[in-house]
């Protein structure tokens, strides 16, 4: 390997690169002077290329290359020769045009064709100097042979002999003529063959159409209509000679030259009519003409006798025949398009016929040419006018009813579907989808082709309408197919699915149900399921004999009342409630029954109050019969089907004082109820808990305890699942229910008071507290557990019962209870507030006998303040304890509470900002429990001042409830009896105080507020 040589560098490829191009231009000169010889040229003109083309081709083989690329740089060279080798191959390109081409045509452009080589031989020349060859070290004589080179080129000219001029010309005017003479024709081309070194025979002719032929063609295909007027009117001179004959099979299409167009518009005529000096022109141009007020004839200005105009009707018919040929030769001319290989030939050609093939009879007969699997294949070829090839199969669709198989049989459905997917979403395209979807032979393989359904409903949305009214259509043509209606419904459209329903047997039925369970639906969906007669045959599939048909209805009841429209819409057909309670009265499958009632239960609690109130059906759901029919279930059905049936009368219950009473009522089943307590199935047990608290929740007689000692068993149960159950719904719950348990009940008070409820209820209270960390306290609990805790709390508050009180402060709650009002949710604060408010109550009654006995330890207190550093064997631990603003000693005791001695009043007066139902009343009611001793009204007041009381309750009298303003004015009263407040809160009470006075309902304690402020005179209108 060491042996060989690899240290060329990039210098020598970039060269030899430079090198080949060179080569290549020199062989490009080689050739282009080969080919510059004709007899049409003049000598002279064409010799003297040739010479200075050859001499071109010395040049550059005795040049190397490496100079100019040293002396110009290589880029610079490598774009020159590029240059100079593009120009030599369009000059070859002229020559080699002219000389494969039709001499006629040759003759007729030949002025062009020399102005183009003129122009050319300039342009080489410009390229050649840029070499700047003369400033390389190179032999004088290449030098000046440079020089003769540029100069010859950028001063030739290109002429034509004198005899060709003359035949070009008289070309020209041969065609421009509208009817042409044999004799004239012939001479003519006796003249061109002369010109062109050949014999005026059959020959020439037949090899001069032919080229005439083709050129006219491509000239077609690029768009050039004027050049391909020209050759069509070459065609007709050649064709004018009669040395050929003019093969029908092949009848060339002449253009409308001469009587054809109207020399008013300049257009083909559609209706001819012909002046009263004989020349025709298009009626509606003439007409308009004549009401410009003038009177003579457009063609030859004769003054017109008469202004009546006559259809010319053999002009009409010879234009009609014209119209006719042409057609058919375009026709035939698409055809041999379609059929080349030349990708610009069958551009063209497809162009022409999407147009042809609006004409019925071009449509049958380009499906029997064999087209239709053309146009299906260049549906695919990006290089073509695919839109065209489209167009083309929507008219064989339209006009041709027996050719449709064959169109789907090439699998153009596939090919359009994969178009749509790719955006190509026309209203064509979708038109074809839509005329082969008319015949329902079809319909399977339309339908089953993939992603065909999906893509059909995802148009629906287009914002074209042409669009989307076709896709909707072909939509419903396939809808005739279940099958398909189903895979509508599954792309998101459910008109179909549901017409297809309405109208289907009752396996359709089974089927369409069944799979309707299994699709996602959307709020759009619910428009079209929520048709009356679908929900009705829907239901009415309840009452089938057939267990699967049954089963299929059930789940899709079940299904679609999740949405609130639907329930609107099952809850007004009067068979939906009968039916389903016949499921759960009679003989059936435990799966359905449990099913049937989970439905129940759904349509209860979603529908409003006045829907139950006003629904037959639902109205017999709270009979006796029915209620006590629920209850057996409950009592006998195994446990996993339980939860369906508490679940539905707990829905019941909510709407129905009536089967919350019937409930209430059942001894034997209440009882059960209570038994479910201990059921080792935590789900059975939840929802047993539920339904006793629903139907105790809000009712005057609160629990329906069994009787004892059931009813002790009962309320230990409850308080164990408080106290140790590890589910948070099942605690909140139980404490639900103890909250709503007899109030008067002493055995049911002893019970509790034995019991850890209340050791529970503290656990509950001190765990919300993030400062807590309690025994198996957890931060993050469900509030309603909380709230639960404190409604059961309330129990053990009451005034009447000391004993639960005690143990209340024994546990010193207090603390927590307090924070609740900062931290806890709006029925969380009340609750509390009430729970203050009755503790407050109970203490200020003790704490008015114990203030006798503090007075007369007054001297001992004076003594103490004096001496705080002596140690006093009587004193309490800690100064807080004696020294309450409002109490003084009389709250010292531990066990005595007192909101002042809690720091609960600041917390109670923030609460007031909370607008919600019974809050701020709440904290209110435990406010005025200080106010309750009128022996420290004035302590009182004042403590609730310096706690900027004031503003607090203010802001109640401006947004706080009516209740609210009331408890509020009466706490305002005592405040401006026994403490003052400043200007400037004055002024404000005094603003709002005068707008309440427009509340009818608490004018007048506003009145007395105000007379108290001396606003109001003691004789106002008011009182």
């Amino acid at each position: 390997m060491s042996s060989m040589d690899f240290s060329f560098g990039i210098e020598d490829v970039g060269v030899a690169i430079l090198q080949e191009l060179w080569n290549r231009v020199a062989l490009q000169t080689a050739e282009l002077a080969k080919e510059t010889r004709d007899g049409v040229l003049e000598k002279d003109s064409f010799q003297e290329f040739f010479r200075t083309i050859s001499e071109l081709d010395i040049l550059l083989r005795a040049i190397n290359v490496r100079k100019i690329e040293a002396a110009m740089g290589s880029d610079f060279t490598k774009a020159a020769l590029e240059k100079l080798n593009s120009e030599i191959r369009e000059a070859r390109k002229i020559i080699k045009d002219y000389k494969s081409g039709s001499r006629l045509r040759f003759l007729l452009h030949s002025h062009s064709v020399l102005s183009q080589m003129q122009a050319l031989a300039k342009r080489m020349a410009a390229t050649i100097s840029s070499f700047q060859l003369i400033n390389l070290d190179m032999a004088v004589n290449l030098k000046n042979m440079n020089d003769q080179i540029i100069n010859n080129l950028s001063s030739m000219e290109f002429r034509m002999a004198a005899a060709a001029e003359t035949i070009a010309s008289e070309i020209e005017n041969s065609i421009s003529q509208s009817s042409r003479n044999r004799e004239n024709a012939v001479k003519l081309l006796e003249k061109i063959a002369e010109a062109v070194g050949a014999n005026a025979n059959a020959s020439l002719v037949q090899n001069e159409l032919e080229l005439l032929k083709q050129e006219k063609e491509e000239m077609e295909i690029q768009k050039k209509q004027a050049e391909a007027l020209q050759l069509s009117q070459l065609i007709q001179l050649l064709y004018s000679t009669e040395i050929v004959s003019w093969p029908r099979s092949e009848d060339i299409s002449t253009y409308p030259i001469g009587s054809f167009i109207c020399p008013l518009c300049n257009e083909m005529m559609v209706d001819p009519v012909a002046v009263y000096c004989g020349h025709s022109f298009e009626r509606k141009a003439i007409q308009d003409y004549f009401k410009t007020g003038k009177k003579n004839c457009p063609s030859c200005g004769e003054v017109l006798q008469s202004l009546d105009l006559t259809p010319n009707v053999n002009l009409r018919s010879s234009i009609e025949e014209w119209k006719k040929r042409d057609m058919d030769w375009k026709f035939q001319a698409a055809i041999r398009g379609i059929n080349s290989s030349d990708n610009i030939r069958r551009n063209k050609a497809l162009e022409d016929m999407q147009l042809l093939l609006e004409i019925p009879q071009y449509a049958v007969k380009s499906a029997e040419e064999g087209l239709i699997l053309k146009f299906v294949e260049y549906m695919k070829d990006t290089d073509l006018n695919t839109m065209a090839a489209v167009k083309c199969l929507y008219c064989l669709a339209r006009y041709c009813d027996d050719h449709k198989q064959e169109i789907v049989q090439a699998g153009a459905v596939r090919r359009i579907v994969k178009r749509i997917y790719n955006g190509g979403t026309e209203p064509t395209t979708v038109g074809i989808l839509l005329e082969l979807s008319k015949a329902e032979t079809l319909i399977d393989k339309i339908g089953n082709t993939k992603d065909c359904i999906p893509l059909l409903v995802s148009l629906l949305s287009n914002p074209n309408s042409d669009i989307s009214d076709k896709a909707q259509n072909v939509l419903q043509n396939l809808s005739s197919n279940t099958h398909f209606a189903v895979k509508m419904a599954e792309a998101g459209y459910f008109q179909s699915f549901v017409a297809r329903f309405n109208e289907g047997h009752q396996e359709t039925r089974a089927l369409m149900a069944a799979a309707l369970v299994n699709m996602q639906l959307k709020e759009n969906s619910i428009s079209d399921l929520k048709d009356k007669q679908f929900v009705h045959n829907l239901v009415h599939m309840l009452s089938s004999n057939s267990p699967a048909c049954k089963s299929a209805s059930i789940k899709c009841i079940k299904k679609l009342i999740q949405y609130p429209k639907m329930v609107k819409r099952f809850l007004s057909d009067p068979a939906t409630i009968p039916l389903l309670l016949n499921l759960i009265s009679f003989r059936s499958d435990p799966l359905l029954k449990q099913e049937a009632a989970e439905i129940l239960a759904l349509l209860i609690e979603t529908c409003q109050h006045t829907q139950f109130e006003m629904n037959q059906g639902l109205q017999e759901l709270q009979s006796e019969h029915n209620v006590s029919l629920l209850l057996q279930h409950v009592a006998n059905s195994d446990p996993k089907f339980k939860i369906q049936f508490l679940h539905l009368l707990i829905e019941l219950s909510n709407k129905s004082n009536i089967a919350q009473n019937l409930i209430r009522s059942n001894t034997d089943d209440i009882n059960h109820l209570f038994s479910c307590l201990d059921s080792d199935q935590p789900e059975v047990r939840r929802w047993a808990m539920k339904l006793i608290h629903c139907v105790s929740e809000g009712h005057p007689d609160g629990v329906p305890l069994p009787p004892s000692p059931t009813k002790e068993i009962a309320i230990n149960t409850l308080s164990s699942i408080l106290t140790c159950s590890l589910d948070f719904e099942e605690r909140s719950i139980a404490a639900g229910i103890i909250s709503q348990l007899p109030k008067d009940d002493t055995d049911i008070d002893e019970t509790l008071r034995k019991s850890e409820t209340l050791k529970a209820i503290h656990e509950v209270i001190c765990s919300s507290d993030d400062r807590f960390s309690g025994i198996g306290a957890t931060i993050n609990q469900d509030k309603s557990l909380l709230e639960n805790a404190l409604a059961a709390l309330l129990r053990f508050t009451e005034p009447s019962k000391p004993e639960l009180q005690r143990q209340v402060g024994e546990l010193e709650l207090y603390p927590s209870l307090v924070r609740v009002l900062s931290t806890g949710s709006s029925l969380a604060k009340q609750r509390t507030a009430l729970a203050l408010a009755q503790l407050s109550r109970s203490s200020s009654l003790s704490v008015s006998d114990i203030r006798a006995k503090q007075e007369n330890s007054l001297p001992l207190l004076h003594m103490m303040k004096l001496f705080p550093n002596m140690s006093w064997c009587c004193t309490a631990s800690t100064t807080n304890e004696m020294s309450c603003s409002v109490h003084g000693f009389a709250c010292s005791n531990r066990h005595t509470f007192c909101l002042v001695k809690a720091d609960a009043v600041k917390p109670l007066l923030q609460t007031l900002s909370d607008t919600n139902s019974g809050v701020a009343e709440a904290a209110l009611m435990a406010l005025e429990t200080l106010l309750e001793d009128h022996n420290t009204l004035s302590h009182a007041t004042a403590a609730i001042v310096e706690s900027q009381g004031v503003v607090a309750i203010l802001q109640v009298l401006e947004k706080g409830s009516l209740s609210a303003k009331s408890k509020a004015l009466d706490l305002f009263l005592q405040i401006l009896n026994h403490s003052k407040i400043s200007d400037t809160l004055f002024q404000r009470a005094e603003g709002i105080l005068i707008q309440l006075l427009h509340e009818d309902e608490i004018r007048k304690k506003v009145a007395l507020v105000l007379k108290q402020m001396k606003v109001l005179p003691e004789q106002s209108s008011y009182f």
